[in-house]
């Protein structure tokens, strides 16, 4: 069975054969919760991937009672979380613990902090900046930035923009930020939940053998990616934005 990747949920998804296929929603966003009602009878488990760092403390919001929310790109919500500090998008703490509840709700991690790098290691198919991985940058010069891509900070090594330059990351230094990250969301959900997730969605979709090999040594057994990759060790996902 076909596994989907969902983001910020709208109206149109719900037109679509859902029950055809896995569902899996990333970075914990508001709407997600907002529709549970829309999915709670769908055949598949639903697996929502929390990336801790953006849930905050909160009462829990209305459900779907009729009325559809405007949908929120990636990009908009991720500038007002990452940039403006602003989480009213994403779940508050008692959203997160009522999915937790739910027979069919499994809860899987996406890292603590989602955070980028920039780095000389250009993905395949280039895409457009968007604005707040720009802005997530805007103290290195442009000049420095030239020729260098913006992504996942727990795949790639990349560089640290230390005294007016950019510097390259040490292994030691990369390994030791995975593990922080790591540690930092497996204590939110014991802390927060009393669990321990063993499913990983990876942070912009990217991996690399040292992550992959640190998130197994934090007890990490399941692995989610974009698309179907070469390693069988990794379950790939379809965009739901990609279905006819």
């Amino acid at each position: 069975m076909d596994v989907l990747m969902i983001h910020d949920v709208r109206k149109e998804y719900f037109d679509l054969p859902l029950e055809r296929y896995r569902l899996t929603f990333d970075d914990g966003l508001y709407s997600q919760y907002y529709y549970y009602p829309l999915l709670r009878s769908l055949p598949e488990p639903l697996t929502f991937f929390i990336t801790t760092a953006l849930i905050r403390e909160g009462p829990a919001r209305p459900h779907f009672t009729g009325r559809f929310l405007d949908h929120m790109k990636t990009g908009v919500y991720s500038f007002r979380a990452h940039i403006e500090k602003d989480l009213e998008g994403f779940m508050t703490l008692e959203e997160v613990r009522f999915l937790a509840e739910q027979p069919n709700v499994r809860l899987g991690a996406h890292s603590h902090f989602h955070d980028l790098v920039l780095t000389d290691v250009h993905p395949r198919k280039p895409k457009p900046v968007s604005p707040w991985k720009s802005a997530r940058f805007k103290d290195v010069p442009e000049p420095l930035r030239r020729g260098l891509s913006i992504r996942s900070r727990l795949a790639f090594r990349g560089f640290e923009f230390r005294q007016g330059r950019l510097v390259p990351r040490s292994q030691r230094d990369w390994l030791d930020d995975i593990r922080r990250d790591t540690e930092l969301c497996l204590g939110w959900f014991e802390t927060h939940l009393g669990r321990t997730p063993n499913a990983y969605c990876f942070p912009f979709n990217e991996y690399s053998p040292p992550l992959i090999e640190v998130l197994r040594s934090c007890g990490f057994q399941e692995f989610y990616a974009s698309r179907s990759p070469k390693d069988p060790g990794i379950i790939g996902r379809m965009d739901i934005d990609s279905l006819p």
